[in-house]
């Protein structure tokens, strides 16, 4: 595994965002295959079917992307990681307890951070300034897509 992604980065190659082009790019600079974890997957489910519930696009877009998801597992472009949720869970209660009075983080993004800290992945990538604060905080070495990032 060479980096892990954050899902809005996900999102960005699969589903047509402004800044695609630039998430394209970023992962670009990192050879396959990157972590897929349980939590992306679930993640990227309900984000995108949250936009086919906003009306934002068509759930035949949703159907489609996840099918190219799916493919790209089967290409090897993703590493589906075995990992003990556990170890995740109290990773994150850990980081949760040093850092979120201080950065104000959220639980999924505190969750992701603890997966790549339990997957040892060499790099971090994310357009959340708040959730590369954490990262970093955690010893994460981090990649925005941004120079400057967005705060959720």
């Amino acid at each position: 595994m060479t980096a892990y992604f954050d899902t809005s980065v996900i999102t960005k190659w699969y589903l047509p965002e402004p800044d695609s082009a630039d998430a394209l790019r970023v992962r670009a600079r990192f050879a396959p295959p990157a972590a897929l974890t349980h939590l992306h997957r679930v993640e990227l489910v309900t984000a995108w079917h949250l936009k086919v519930f906003r009306h934002e696009i068509p759930l035949g877009i949703v159907e489609q992307a996840l099918g190219h998801v799916e493919a790209d597992v089967a290409a090897g472009l993703w590493e589906l990681p075995v990992y003990d949720l556990v170890d995740v869970y109290a990773q994150a209660e850990s980081i949760s307890r040093r850092h979120t009075a201080i950065l104000g983080t959220r639980s999924l993004d505190i969750l992701h951070v603890a997966a790549a800290i339990i997957l040892q992945a060499p790099a971090f990538i994310t357009d959340d300034d708040r959730q590369a604060k954490l990262a970093r905080a955690a010893g994460l070495r981090v990649t925005m897509l941004h120079a400057r990032g967005k705060q959720r």
